[in-house]
């Protein structure tokens, strides 16, 4: 048993340990690729997914993507999704866009111009070759081989890989983001070349942010930490500037209410709960929507919402279903205060590798506060742990100060690679309330399990730098 867990334990990940494991990995990677690009025409997979047992849904978070080009193309918002500019989605629409209005017009805009069935699949390739190069990123930390084959496996061959494949969703592109900065806070601890971590940190920040919002939850930790403030400051003024662009200027915003009105209900923000929450105006996309701004404002539309379905996979609905009654805000808020609030102990660090350590882990953390404090998640959302699963490994070899619990994260967030245990619905007559909580067992729990194991050890740093003598407790894996 001990030999067993030694062999489990990331921290004795390497060629030398696993032989086996490396001569083989990167034909179970190939193999791996080729079940889920075959699975997409032919729905090998699909039983491990509500929703999916027929391929009516393939696609339905894509089409409205390319489509929101063709609005622009035709001085429409490119959040007037149902707006009939030619007949483009063969779905008609399941999913509004939300991402950045800048997505559309520097990757959206790529895939325009095809059939829209030809169009899924180009950009079905397009996110696999994205993933691959997170693969890439991460196996750029390393030398150990085992490590290098692990991170394009871990990146590719998940079942949440799966399914944002089959959603045709454009989460993948924001995965590379999040790749991209930890990589780059990586190279700013460990590696010499600080223009290289500069450049890989602000194109992180850039394509995360003009992509989804949720990484400006990570820009208070690499603005005090003082090695990755020059590279956040120069990010967010990019961000700045474009965001502004895409409101003040007519052709890229056709259908903007005017800046005195928008000036009007931004901080308004009961009015923006009631009028700006698409769940809520049963899919109706009003005026207030179809200005550039709707990709911001719908953060505070959603922030109260809960949407019960059964393919939602965040902390707030999961708990919810369990007790039957919605809980307060604060529950799922809180963790969210304490992530962000703790990138206060930064500045107050002396040691710089420690200090580094501390700012790659805190952002490890708060890239998952997404799943534990926001209300709509999908399960195609989970590809973007994967980054941290791959690097916790590489970040082992380094000797990190939490190097004793970086076994219990890496199996944490291992155990999300698997399918959910919707499976078990197949199994017997469960109720759907069951089922719902069931499904989503694997995903959420590990998740929020694995948030308070990261900030667990930077809190004890809090403590000790605010007199405390306590030490960094130690997991032992081996026991």
């Amino acid at each position: 048993m001990k030999k067993l867990l030694k062999k489990l334990n990331p921290n004795s990940f390497s060629q030398g340990n696993l032989p086996f494991l490396t001569k083989y990995l990167p034909f179970a990677t190939m193999g791996g690729a080729a079940v889920i690009i075959l699975s997409l025409a032919f729905g090998w997979l699909n039983v491990f997914f509500g929703g999916t047992i027929t391929t009516a849904g393939q696609g339905f978070g894509y089409f409205s993507a390319p489509k929101s080009y063709l609005n622009l193309l035709a001085h429409l918002s490119p959040y007037n999704t149902w707006a009939y500019v030619e007949n483009f989605d063969p779905h008609t629409s399941y999913a509004l866009y939300l991402a950045h209005p800048a997505f559309s017009v520097f990757v959206a805009s790529w895939f325009s111009f095809f059939a829209p069935w030809t169009s899924y699949w180009l950009f079905a390739l397009f996110s696999i070759g994205v993933l691959a190069y997170c693969g890439y990123a991460i196996a750029g930390t390393t030398l150990d081989p085992l490590k290098k084959r692990l991170s394009y496996f871990l990146m590719i061959c998940t079942f949440p890989a799966y399914w944002i494949l089959f959603t045709g969703n454009i989460h993948a592109v924001f995965v590379l983001g999040i790749t991209l900065i930890f990589v780059g806070v990586f190279y700013h601890t460990y590696g010499n070349d600080i223009r290289k971590a500069n450049a890989t940190l602000l194109a992180g920040l850039l394509i995360t942010l003009l992509t989804k919002p949720v990484a400006l939850l990570m820009l208070p930790v690499l603005l005090l930490t003082r090695e990755t403030r020059s590279a956040a400051i120069k990010g967010f003024a990019i961000y700045v500037v474009v965001s502004a662009l895409f409101i003040v200027i007519p052709v890229l915003n056709p259908e903007g209410i005017g800046l005195s009105r928008l000036a009007h209900i931004a901080f308004d923000f009961d009015f923006v709960r009631q009028n700006m929450n698409i769940f809520q105006n049963n899919l109706v996309v009003n005026e207030y929507m179809k200005d550039n701004s709707f990709h911001w404002l719908n953060l505070i539309a959603q922030s109260d919402f809960r949407y019960m379905g059964n393919n939602i996979f965040s902390f707030p609905v999961f708990l919810d279903t369990i007790a039957g009654s919605r809980l307060p805000s604060f529950i799922y808020q809180f963790p969210i205060f304490i992530g962000v609030g703790l990138s206060g102990v930064i500045p107050f660090m002396s040691g710089r590798k420690k200090r580094l350590e501390t700012c790659l882990l805190l952002l490890f953390a708060i890239s998952i506060l997404y799943f534990i404090g926001y209300n709509t998640v999908w399960e195609y959302q989970f590809t973007s742990l994967f980054p941290v699963v791959a690097l916790l490994p590489v970040l082992s070899e380094k000797g990190v100060f939490y190097k004793r619990y970086v076994p219990l994260m890496f199996w944490l967030g291992a155990i999300v690679a698997f399918p959910s245990l919707f499976i078990l619905a197949h199994l017997g007559h469960l109720s759907e309330g069951a089922v719902s909580t069931i499904s989503r067992l694997d995903r959420i729990v590990p998740v929020y399990l694995l948030f308070w194991t990261m900030i667990t050890p930077i809190i004890l740093i809090a403590k000790d730098l605010m007199g405390n003598s306590k030490q960094v407790p130690e997991i032992k894996f081996s026991r």
